[in-house]
């Protein structure tokens, strides 16, 4: 496979969604970036005047780990609204982007075309898993560069005008570490949510009508006969509710158990991550796309 088919494809996947992946981060980097803006506009001339003296003295105040983990957390906090849009918009891709194909009959020509039923069904799952947030990250990278491009100009407006100097808060942002620990937290996102992601797509594939109720109604009867059953029997608990919420909740236990030591706060998403990954959570994945495929090779007809 060449890097120009692979492009060609990756974009095929992007066509209708090009608006929304340029427009979305657009918009939250402009209200991201005019917020705090608009707040120094309107700031009242008390609030002003304590600013600079939180400023002053800040410039001679000793920097310690616990500003190099403040500096983790805004740079991972900068990421989160980014992060929230793009699983929508993952989410709606996935439900949407076998089910489109089928329903305005556009998968007769794309399967003209010299791409195999297995290629596109990983092109898509590519798309959707990677390249979507990865769109948003980069939007959100684009918004911390243009706050540290405004942190500059502020220090060099508050050391010439104001004699107040904070060129030494930069040495322990650690600006490109943190970030690179925020883009590689991207990839145990993508394995947790694995199986998410291939059960949306095989409801798109299966789906005659309304993929949304495909994928909902199946999980909401199991939980419901579930629970009759658990009520009715006097059993204990229900095994698939708790084994659904217990994979994709993040409870404080988790949080603690994986932040092991505060100097090491800046792995603790990527562990986090990571804990919540498991085998048979990307079995029960692999299987679903082999449905997906196995469905769009025999019964491509909307």
């Amino acid at each position: 496979m060449s890097i120009a088919t692979f492009n060609m494809n990756i974009k095929k996947e992007l066509w209708e969604f090009n608006k929304l992946l340029f427009w979305v981060p657009v918009i939250i980097i402009t209200m991201m970036v005019a917020a705090p803006l608009l707040q120094l506009l309107i700031i009242e001339d008390y609030q002003m005047n304590a600013m600079f003296d939180g400023l002053a003295q800040l410039q001679h105040h000793a920097l310690d780990e616990e500003f190099t983990r403040f500096s983790f957390v805004a740079i991972s906090g900068l990421f989160v609204p980014f992060m929230v849009v793009a699983l929508l918009v993952q989410l709606y891709y996935f439900l949407v982007c076998l089910f489109d194909e089928r329903r305005d009959l556009s998968i007769y020509f794309w399967r003209s075309m010299p791409v195999s039923d297995l290629s596109t069904i990983a092109y898509k799952l590519f798309t959707g898993a990677f390249v979507i947030p990865a769109v948003f990250m980069l939007a959100a990278t684009v918004t911390l560069i243009i706050a540290a491009l405004l942190a500059f100009i502020a220090c060099m407006i508050l050391s010439v005008g104001f004699d107040i100097s904070l060129w030494h808060i930069w040495g322990s942002f650690n600006f490109f570490s943190n970030l690179a620990l925020t883009w590689l937290s991207l990839v145990p996102f993508i394995l947790w949510l694995f199986p998410l992601f291939a059960w949306l797509m095989l409801a798109s594939m299966f789906a005659n009508k309304a993929p949304f109720l495909w994928a909902l109604l199946p999980v909401v009867i199991v939980i419901l006969v579930e629970a009759f059953v658990v009520h009715y029997f006097n059993l204990e608990s229900q095994m698939f509710a708790s084994l659904l919420l217990d994979y994709f909740g993040i409870s404080d236990d988790t949080l603690r158990s994986n932040f092991t030591h505060e100097n090491a706060m800046h792995l603790m998403p990527i562990k986090v991550l990571m804990s919540k990954v498991s085998i048979v959570a990307l079995a029960i994945g692999a299987g679903l796309m082999y449905l997906t495929y196995w469905l769009r090779v025999n019964r491509s007809h909307a």
